[in-house]
């Protein structure tokens, strides 16, 4: 009975074993279908998730090429606006520039016309009263060349014109008297003048042997008058000086004055 009963016993045994080897095989294949279903599910959600973002970088793309669309079409219009608005400026600088440039070469006209006005007064400034006209011949000579060459405006030149012409009729309201040297004869003889405005001009010698005084010419121009043998002209005019220079008593004195001849 023993012998037989160990056979059986060894046979269940078997028997069981390959039953629990094959549940374990079941549940393996259980597990692994559940963890490829695992799997798959995240890769669904993984992939789900990625479509999603692609579809939203997409859209965002969209909207990003719309507005850059809309606003290169707004750029654009800005830029054909900034062109026209250059080209009417162009238009309009072109057309300024013309006006500047009519009016410069009136400009010049007028400087080159005042230039040849201005040079027309050397001969009045040579014939008036002899007192410095040296000095404004050459300031005039100045201004005139100056217009010829460009170098001052026409404004400029008539201005400084004017001035040398106030230089002169203030002249006229001032009385000087002076050291100098006179040319009489030969001679370069230094004494005193007196100068009453632009009317009169006396001249004595420091050594008071020369008296002379300025007249009128029937030319119109001057001249020195000697009266250094008029011995009443020649009293009177020392007189004159002694009161210009301080040297008497002011008083009333009588001085002589070149009168331009009739007609001239």
């Amino acid at each position: 009975m023993k012998f037989h009963l160990f056979p059986k016993i060894f046979l269940c045994l078997c028997l069981a074993g390959v039953v629990s080897q094959a549940q374990e095989t079941v549940e393996s294949v259980r597990r692994q279908i559940k963890s490829v279903e695992a799997e798959t599910a995240r890769e669904k959600s993984l992939h789900d998730s990625e479509k999603k973002r692609h579809s939203e970088f997409v859209e965002v793309g969209r909207k990003k090429v719309q507005a850059l669309a809309t606003q290169n079409k707004t750029l654009k219009a800005e830029i054909d606006s900034l062109k026209a608005e250059l080209k009417n400026l162009a238009d309009a600088r072109q057309k300024a520039m013309g006006t500047v440039k009519y009016f410069e070469n009136r400009k010049a006209k007028y400087g080159e016309s005042l230039a040849k006005v201005i040079d027309s007064l050397v001969p009045v400034f040579e014939s008036d009263f002899p007192y410095r006209n040296d000095e404004t011949i050459k300031s005039v000579q100045e201004i005139a060349s100056q217009l010829h060459k460009g170098l001052i405006e026409a404004d400029d030149g008539l201005n400084r014109t004017l001035e040398v012409f106030y230089d002169r009729i203030r002249l006229g309201y001032t009385t000087e008297v002076y050291k100098g040297f006179l040319q009489v004869d030969a001679r370069n003889v230094p004494g005193t003048f007196l100068r009453y405005g632009a009317v009169s001009s006396v001249f004595v010698s420091n050594d008071g042997n020369d008296v002379l005084w300025l007249a009128r010419t029937s030319d119109g121009g001057y001249s020195w008058k000697n009266v250094s043998d008029d011995l009443n002209m020649r009293s009177v005019l020392k007189d004159v000086m002694k009161v210009a220079e301080g040297k008497t008593a002011p008083r009333l004195v009588t001085i002589p004055v070149a009168i331009p001849k009739e007609g001239k």
